[in-house]
């Protein structure tokens, strides 16, 4: 097999989560800053003489209809070529978690087969709206990004001094669809993901103003689709712990002052059942 490209793509969580209001075209507009951390799928592609897409664990969706077969597709369409490619995605990054695993598989698919397929000058960016709401982030390579539109529109941002966060995965899986078809709340104007995103560009971003910023509209429809993300809040609360949740959920974070904090909230999160590790925000593919 000649030309395979290989990647470890990561995960993301939402810092901002803002839903501004519904488009036309049935998606919601969004303002979110965007920041990876270190866990990461293992995604390798090359040219084939078939379209062969391979993900352990499955995913669940139907054949063909993943987001990495998905994403082969509209890069073949885009270039004038057929779709043959081997596709191998080794999952870390949980399934239907609000991490944005999928996504970044897609999006280490196109960067991946592009050069595979040696596709000089080709702009992923447009390819990667096709194919799903976040490929766009991860086609960019931003370790932070402002994410606007339906994740179309990608700002990066410079990445700050390193942010540690205990992460908190539930064993939940929650579908996107349903937590926006349960929202019911007024929409945001995206002030806060604008505060966060002009700290950000100023390079006067602290841990305090982070936790300040951090917002998600989604939260209180992701808790009535999937009730085990209150009850989680609710356990940490009593420690004196406020978890944020990112995307859709069901996986939630708190933000450490240093790393060395994060893991003490991390550990008494784990003393309390719940499963949680210490990472750092802000990596690249």
């Amino acid at each position: 097999m000649s030309r395979a490209v290989v990647l470890m793509t990561p995960a993301k969580v939402n810092l901002t989560l803002e839903v501004l209001r519904r488009r036309a075209d049935g998606y919601h507009e969004l303002a979110s800053v965007f920041a990876t951390f270190d866990l990461r799928d293992r995604v390798r592609v090359a040219p084939w003489r078939e379209l062969d897409v391979r993900i352990a664990p499955a995913v669940g969706a139907a054949v063909g209809d993943e987001l990495a077969s998905r994403a082969v597709r509209a890069l073949a369409d885009a270039s004038g070529r057929p779709a043959l490619a081997h596709v191998r995605v080794r999952k870390r990054i949980p399934i239907a978690s609000g991490l944005g695993g999928g996504s970044s598989d897609a999006g280490a698919v196109l960067s991946g087969l592009a050069r595979a397929w040696r596709l000089d000058g080709v702009d992923l960016m447009p390819v990667a709206a096709r194919v799903g709401s976040d490929v766009p982030f991860f086609v960019s390579g931003s370790a932070f990004a402002l994410v606007r539109g339906r994740g179309e529109l990608v700002e990066s941002l410079p990445a700050p001094e390193p942010i540690w966060i205990a992460l908190v995965q539930l064993r939940d899986q929650v579908s996107t669809a349903r937590v926006f078809a349960a929202y019911r709340a007024k929409p945001s104007t995206g002030e806060r993901s604008a505060a966060l995103a002009k700290a950000l560009r100023d390079r006067k971003v602290t841990v305090a103003l982070v936790r300040g910023c951090l917002h998600n509209d989604l939260l209180d429809a992701a808790e009535r689709v999937a009730p085990a993300i209150a009850d989680a809040r609710k356990t940490a609360s009593r420690l004196g712990i406020d978890l944020a949740m990112s995307g859709s959920g069901p996986s939630l974070f708190a933000l450490g002052d240093d790393r060395a904090h994060a893991i003490r909230i991390a550990r008494r999160l784990r003393h309390a059942g719940l499963r949680a590790r210490v990472l750092r925000l802000g990596v690249t593919p």
